[in-house]
């Protein structure tokens, strides 16, 4: 099933892609944030992706916070992500870089597509967005809508 642009509004989706190198990055949207085609065309494909980068997959690496560790959910979730080699950003929510993501953990030792599961590399395969995520302090998406 697609997101719709209501859907994108109403939920802050966890979605995952991966830059020109091959390694792996998830986005916390907050019902705010611009969400590419790839994530919207299929909802089952985006709850995969969440499901196995965060209950399936074993840390393999220190995650690094960047941002306040105060017990929030995004910070636990983004140094759970970032422990698995995962680089994790979140919708920007002030006006300083307006439709951006910032970068708030990073992975020690990044993981890439080519270490994962063959059903979880078909699908990043078609996730790819033209960047270097670790020079990223922030990321800039065309929303799909």
């Amino acid at each position: 099933m697609r997101y719709s642009e209501t859907d994108l509004q109403c939920e802050d989706l966890m979605w995952f892609g991966a830059d020109i190198n091959g390694c792996i990055f998830a986005c916390t949207s907050g019902g705010i944030g611009s969400v590419p085609e790839f994530v919207c065309r299929s909802r089952e494909e985006t709850e995969l992706l969440e499901e196995f980068f965060m209950e399936k997959m074993p840390k393999t690496t220190a995650g690094i916070l960047l941002i306040p560790a105060d017990g929030c959910p995004l910070a636990e979730d983004g140094l759970l992500l970032a422990s698995k080699g995962i680089f994790c950003f979140d919708a920007v929510t002030d006006g300083e870089y307006p439709d951006a993501y910032k970068k708030i953990a990073r992975p020690e030792t990044p993981i890439k597509i080519s270490e994962l599961p063959e059903k979880i590399k078909l699908i990043l395969d078609s996730h790819i967005v033209n960047t270097n995520i670790a020079d990223r302090s922030f990321l800039k998406i065309q929303h799909a809508f």
